[in-house]
């Protein structure tokens, strides 16, 4: 994306609010094996292993009880299963109680029932034993087998009635609910994708178009409260959109939505909203499934999550002595925690609260990892350090330690040209999970890197033959590596917190609200090319901070936006952006006039990692530089952390990292956190 000045986006917003005692409960519905997938056309999907991610992210991390989570797969989960769980699911709750539901399964459009849907088709999960039909003879056969999002909504707003003003629900939805021939080499698995299900008497010619609202509508039926609970939706795509599967980090295969879920609840640190936790799990998938567009909806996207009642991350991890020894400690937390391998971790004393002056009873490197488990590797042997039961501190976070998989699409001869032409660039490793594949685009000789989830491009024009040096091959996975690793990170430093905003200005040069609002589709920003728009930054923490905006473009480049040397005003004369223009007191906020923004292509999802520092910090020399020392150490050496992750995101021609280390020292990293928003045709 190419700016004439400079850009951000909105995200955090947050609030502050007391931690209270509230009953938990959960009902998670996951529909994989379908029965009879020749006759009823809907092939197995994964859902099944969704379980345990959304289950123990949900006890380990907010303190759900088991008893409180009900379970649904396959065939429990028939339509009447699902109604009948809740109608338990309603009887069981109370005034001011927290309620989440979540669907791992197909979805399905089908013709609309009761006149509601502008483009008269409903969204409907896809329960156990439904039938696919083409037929539209056979519409009202196979139709009723479905969960349409009225009835599904009819049981939600009993719910909220029940739970009150105090009470929260929120509901994910894992599936997709339409399909088209025309969406590329779709290679990951796919939760729905069918076509549109209706009748002989359907005529689209009565609808108005396209359905540009959420995935599923509210219901007319059951009015709801005026103390009703709020409620709020995150999809894993929009209502038109396919939705697809992913790999975790084991390499199993996961809804693209549940894996973010999970990483995202298990992360918490500082207050937030839901319109905060969706950016959180925005950012996740779009590392997983990078053109799909979760979708957040509700009444209450700006409230605290949960009401305020969410149980922010521990800064430490308990371990398991049974499974330890002298020479290795076994963790109860993994990848949806926050824990990567290659991260360093100190153990201290059961009951530690601050590690701050402390020298450590043991200290060890993180050797292997699933999501919730790792495996520490003691520096030292020690057979007592496990009997004492000690708390671990995570004192150096790994980050780019994993490899980028690598395949190509159904031709052995390229296949073994590249293998043995990259056999020597370490950052590449060949696996049928895989983050990019080789396929040709467009005519024999023309390959390109594509995404497993959707077959998009991240980028083509590559001819191989024998004499091929890989250079532009090897350019363009360097530039995914780095994309991913920047795209990945995410800190919180105590005190330093922001709300950011892109406003419209009138004519007066007062914030036009009205078209703000009508660029914000699903909980996520949609500017259109040539929009002009100006940034405002709120300090929202009680610490002074400095800060760095990067631009991450879909196709891997990565610009310097703020602070920027190269920046003209109005009249084209320069006006350097620099980094003592980059600060904002605690409390106070101010609105950039000094600047316009224009919307320029490229089209499609672009990222801005926003770098909160409280000490001065300017990454735009790291970013561009080809000499990282210097560039690192032009102001007195690394000031926090954050200059010590860009360069180590550099990647040489063999395929290693710059830097001396993978890691970065977690005691004063200062807060990053992640803008998504999309860029369309004007």
């Amino acid at each position: 994306m190419k700016f004439k000045i400079f850009f951000l986006g909105a995200l955090f917003i947050f609030v502050s609010g007391d931690l209270a005692a509230q009953t938990k409960h959960a009902l998670i519905v996951a529909i994989g094996n379908y029965p009879n997938p020749r006759v009823n056309k809907w092939k197995p999907i994964n859902s099944a292993n969704d379980v345990p991610l959304i289950k123990d992210a949900l006890v380990n991390s907010q303190q759900f009880s088991e008893h409180n989570i009900d379970v649904l797969i396959d065939a429990q989960a028939t339509k009447q299963g699902i109604i009948d769980a809740m109608d338990k699911l309603y009887k069981k709750i109370n005034k001011g109680d927290i309620v989440v539901i979540h669907f791992s399964s197909h979805g399905q459009q089908l013709e609309d029932d009761n006149d509601d849907e502008v483009d008269g088709l409903d969204e409907a999960i896809v329960p156990y034993g439904a039938v696919f039909s083409t037929d539209p003879e056979k519409f009202d056969a196979v139709a009723p087998g479905y969960l349409r999002d009225d009835v599904f909504g009819d049981k939600i707003n009993l719910i909220r009635n029940k739970l009150g003003k105090d009470g929260d629900v929120l509901v994910n939805i894992d599936a997709c609910h339409s399909g088209s021939a025309t969406r590329g080499n779709q290679i990951a698995l796919v939760r729905g994708g069918n076509g549109a299900m209706v009748s002989s008497n359907f005529n689209s010619r009565r609808f108005s178009g396209a359905d540009t609202a959420g995935v599923f509508k509210e219901n007319r039926g059951t009015r709801l409260s005026a103390d009703a609970a709020s409620m709020v939706l995150i999809s894993g795509a929009q209502a038109r959109e396919l939705n697809s599967e992913c790999f975790d980090d084991n390499d199993k295969p996961v809804g693209s939505l549940s894996y973010a879920f999970s990483k995202a609840i298990s992360s918490l640190k500082g207050n937030i909203t839901y319109r905060g936790f969706f950016a959180l799990i925005e950012d996740i998938m779009q590392v997983k499934a990078p053109l799909q567009k979760p979708v957040l909806e509700g009444d209450a996207i700006d409230r605290e999550l949960f009401g305020g009642k969410f149980v922010k991350q521990q800064t430490y991890f308990a371990i398991d002595p049974a499974a330890s020894n002298a020479d290795k400690i076994f963790l109860k937390a993994g990848f949806v925690s926050g824990i990567t391998r290659g991260s360093v971790i100190n153990f201290y004393e059961l009951g530690t609260t601050s590690t701050a002056g402390k020298e450590p009873i043991g200290k060890g490197k993180v050797e292997t990892v699933s999501s919730f488990s790792a495996t520490v590797q003691l520096d030292k042997p020690d057979a007592g350090l496990a009997k004492k039961n000690p708390w671990a501190f995570i004192s150096e976070l790994g980050y780019g330690a994993e490899k980028i998989k690598l395949t190509v699409n159904n031709n052995t001869a390229i296949e073994k040209l590249l293998r043995d032409s990259l056999k020597n660039y370490q950052r590449v490793e060949f696996k049928n999970n895989f983050d990019l594949y080789l396929d040709t685009s467009g005519s024999v000789n023309n390959w390109a890197l594509k995404y497993p989830n959707s077959g998009a491009v991240f980028q083509d024009g590559f001819n191989f033959s024998p004499r091929s040096d890989m250079t532009d091959l090897k350019n363009a996975l360097n530039r995914f590596d780095r994309f991913r690793y920047l795209k990945g990170l995410s800190f919180n430093e105590d005190g330093l917190s922001a709300r950011v905003e892109l406003v419209f200005l009138d004519s007066e040069g007062k914030i036009d609200s009205a078209t703000l609002k009508s660029r914000m589709h699903l909980g996520r920003l949609e500017l259109r090319e040539g929009d002009k728009v100006n940034l405002k930054i709120t300090n929202t923490g009680n610490r002074n901070f400095y800060f760095n905006i990067v631009d991450i473009q879909p196709d891997g480049f990565i610009n310097a936006i703020m602070p920027n040397k190269g920046v003209r005003n109005r009249n084209g004369n320069p006006d350097p952006v620099r980094w003592e223009d980059c600060q904002v007191a605690a409390f106070d906020s101010f609105l950039v006039t000094r600047y316009v923004i224009r919307i320029a292509k490229p089209y499609g999802e672009e990222t801005f990692k926003v770098f909160l520092s409280a000490s001065p910090l300017d990454l735009e020399d790291i970013l561009t530089s080809n000499n990282e020392k210097e560039a690192v150490g032009k102001r007195g050496g690394v000031l926090n952390g954050l200059e010590k992750i860009f360069v180590n995101s550099k990647v040489n021609e063999v395929g290693k990292r710059g830097g001396e280390t993978e890691s970065v020292n977690t005691d004063q990293n200062g807060t990053i956190f992640s803008v998504n928003f999309t860029i369309a045709k004007k």
